[in-house]
């Protein structure tokens, strides 16, 4: 078994039987119930919580508010604390006096920031009674005005200047196209199918809790903190996560919630946050208004990209979207602006959700391109081509590696773009219109340091362990397969452990980071076991090596920290989606019908795995150019689409035909054997793909997501 082969998932099984136990699988003897009640306006103050008939109902053990949640739970809140949370990402680039402010924490004070927060938590003996406990409590709240805030321009965040403007030295004759228009995003929702869950467990080694979360190490360190007691002292699992999409990547209150819950009752614990919750306890991804204005010559070649994003977080959070990332690198244009307006509203605060940044910047950036295209009746990939950056200007280094030109002519092919009409409305199937379109993708590649210890034991089987989470990717399936294949064995003479903080160190999972920092420290722990047994292990079983060495048992580690990467490159994964669309203009129904992704993400471990990756991105692409679309209440400000019912998400009916195709070139500069990660470049550019396609089919444009039948048919 080597890298690169389509080995199928090791837990697919596991997973689709229902053996697989998530963090709510969890039912330890006794675990109680809590639920959390949630305000239903903001901004407010809570003038009185009525626990008295709720506290009277059987099986209640106990309910909590901000009146005596620090007495009896030790819940408070602290600077040390807040750091460690997710309410914490963004609030140094924000600066302003409400980031000098405690952070929002539920039960630590009268006042209520967003319709939504928690302002009473609930613990019973089952589920239904916690339900019945929630609807007997009464909650009179006086309404506040929301403050007048001056919007802020935020200072670097997400490793890019969120106000910068720069010459690239790309030359560009003078003006005759300019394209100045505004795109907008709205507000949407994670919806993994595995809603957040931690069931807590307190004994006289500390607190146990089991998950759902995409990094167990930040887990334990904001658990500790918020406990007052040593990291030493938490463990957190976190061994099967049912998806996270930047949700579970922040680190929550109701995570350190079941663990003090835990301690106080001396009981297990189990807090699920239900769909309600999730929309506004776990982050979301905020809506977007941005401008862009592109100038260019009579050949396409750009004298300036601007783009301006106007975009909301909570009062006190301070995450917020940075749309502009990918137009500070992606094109090179003569002059390059980028600028972002944080406003704080009465919101929960937002928080990453798969490519944040690229993902609703590359809808207004990718469009615009689109219409310049039109506007000067030159092809869309080659409008492309001629601002193609040959290096990152804006970072002022080479890149590692990019074969975006490639991605480019392989996906025109693959796509039949040489069929396409540059004229709208010209070709037809069965009596629908049908489009083409494309966009480009493009996302960082980070890798930060991991490791992987490896024992062997007597026996002669391997076991691999990590504290790094799969939370859908198959990291499970791909470290399982690098060692397997340094050693020379079967994927049965290995096991993998891992989402457990007690194991090495691994990063959290996000930003497309936990291949290229993970794989490297297998292939380092591998190399030192070959070395400690002085064996050729393909040829030597490892039972028989393990006692040639006069060993009983051999544990070693390796980090991926002692790679050497070059600092002075940029590393990105570079695609090209192209997408095909069929318009129905009898009944305004949109369908998209095909699309082709060609991607240089560097080597591939597992192509079966990548793809799958790949596709999921595409379907949050199909989802937010067609059906998602969350709404607040105008005037209490309640998110009114938090369920499935009144949230569409596109299901297996809605998917087009997929084909997706990975260049496989090595990255020669990130180390090991040059790949990167891909876990969200499947995302941004879809939905400008998609809305490019309508608008060659149609003749007409959209700019703003979802493409909904309102919106279908106010154009039509």
């Amino acid at each position: 078994m080597v890298t690169g082969m389509s080995s199928p998932r090791l837990d697919g099984s596991e997973k689709v039987t229902g053996r697989a136990r998530y963090a709510a699988d969890h039912q330890p003897s006794s675990c109680a119930i809590a639920l959390a009640l949630r305000a239903d306006h903001a901004p407010a103050r809570i003038r009185a919580i009525d626990v008295s008939r709720a506290n009277a109902l059987p099986g209640v053990l106990a309910i909590y508010t901000h009146q005596n949640a620090a007495h009896e739970l030790g819940w408070v809140s602290s600077p040390d604390i807040d750091a460690l949370g997710a309410e914490a990402l963004g609030r140094q680039a924000l600066g302003d006096d409400a980031s000098d402010l405690p952070a929002y924490r539920p039960l630590t004070s009268d006042e209520v920031m967003f319709a939504g927060q928690w302002i009473a938590v609930v613990v019973a003996e089952t589920i239904e009674m916690a339900r019945q406990a929630l609807a007997l409590l009464h909650v009179d709240l006086e309404a506040q005005s929301a403050p007048s805030i001056d919007d802020i321009l935020p200072g670097p965040f997400f490793a890019g200047d969120m106000q910068h403007s720069f010459e690239t030295g790309h030359e560009a004759g003078a003006v005759v196209a300019r394209i100045d228009e505004t795109y907008e995003t709205p507000m949407q929702l994670h919806q993994p199918m595995e809603p957040s869950a931690s069931t807590a467990i307190w004994d006289e080694e500390g607190a146990t809790v089991w998950d759902s979360t995409q990094g167990t190490q930040a887990s334990r360190a904001y658990i500790a903190a918020s406990l007052g007691i040593p990291a030493d002292k938490v463990r957190v699992v976190s061994r099967y996560v049912g998806g996270g999409f930047g949700a579970k990547n922040q680190i929550w209150p109701h995570q350190a919630l079941a663990a003090h819950l835990a301690r106080r009752l001396k009981r297990p614990v189990r807090m699920q946050l239900t769909r309600q919750d999730m929309a506004v306890a776990s982050g979301h991804r905020s809506e977007t208004h941005q401008r862009v204005l592109l100038e260019a010559d009579s050949h396409g070649r750009l004298s300036l990209l601007q783009h301006d994003s106007l975009v909301p977080t909570s009062l006190r959070g301070g995450f917020f979207e940075p749309c502009g990332l990918s137009s500070l690198m992606l094109y090179s244009a003569q002059r390059v602006s980028v600028s972002h307006r944080v406003r704080r509203l009465p919101i929960s605060t937002p928080t990453p959700f798969r490519a944040p940044g690229e993902t609703p910047g590359s809808f207004a950036l990718e469009t615009a391109l689109d219409e310049l295209a039109d506007h000067l009746q030159i092809d869309p990939i080659e409008l492309r081509l001629r601002n193609f950056a040959a290096h990152d200007a804006y970072h002022n280094r080479p890149w590692s590696s990019n074969h975006l030109r490639e991605c480019y002519r392989t996906g025109a092919d693959l796509i039949g773009w040489s069929n396409r009409s540059p004229a709208p409305r010209q070709r037809s199937r069965e009596g629908r219109l049908v489009g083409l379109g494309m966009a480009t993708t493009a996302y960082p590649a980070p890798a930060l340091p991991a490791t992987v210890r490896l024992r062997l034991h007597a026996e002669g089987r391997l076991r691999i362990e990590t504290s790094a989470t799969d939370i859908g990717t198959g990291m499970r399936t791909i470290l399982a397969q690098r060692v397997a294949g340094e050693l020379g064995l079967t994927l049965d003479e290995v096991e993998v452990h891992l989402g457990d903080s007690s194991l090495p160190d691994a990063p959290t999972a996000g930003r497309s980071k936990s291949t290229a920092s993970v794989m490297p420290a297998a292939a380092i722990a591998c190399r030192l076991l070959r070395n400690m047994l002085s064996a050729d292990l393909r040829n030597v079983p490892l039972k028989t090596a393990l006692a040639a060495s006069g060993r009983s048992q051999i544990a070693v580690e390796g980090s991926s920290g002692e790679r050497s990467v070059s600092p002075d490159m940029s590393f990105y994964s570079f695609g090209a989606h192209f997408v095909e669309v069929e318009l129905d203009e009898r009944i305004c129904r949109l369908r998209v019908t095909r699309v082709v992704s060609v991607l240089d993400c560097g080597r591939i471990h597992n192509s079966k795995l990548a793809e799958s990756q790949i596709r999921g991105g595409i379907s949050f692409g199909v989802g937010m150019a067609l059906m998602e679309e969350a709404w607040r209440h105008p005037k209490t400000n309640r998110v009114m689409t938090d369920n499935l019912a009144d949230y569409a998400v596109p299901i297996h009916a809605d998917m087009p035909d997929v084909e997706v195709l990975f260049l496989d070139h090595p990255d020669p500069h990130i180390g090991d054997i040059g790949g990167r990660g891909l876990g969200e470049i499947g995302l941004p550019g879809v939905a400008a793909a998609i809305g490019n396609a309508l608008f060659n089919a149609s003749g007409r444009r959209l700019r703003s997501t979802p493409f909904s039948l309102d919106k279908l048919t106010g154009v039509l």
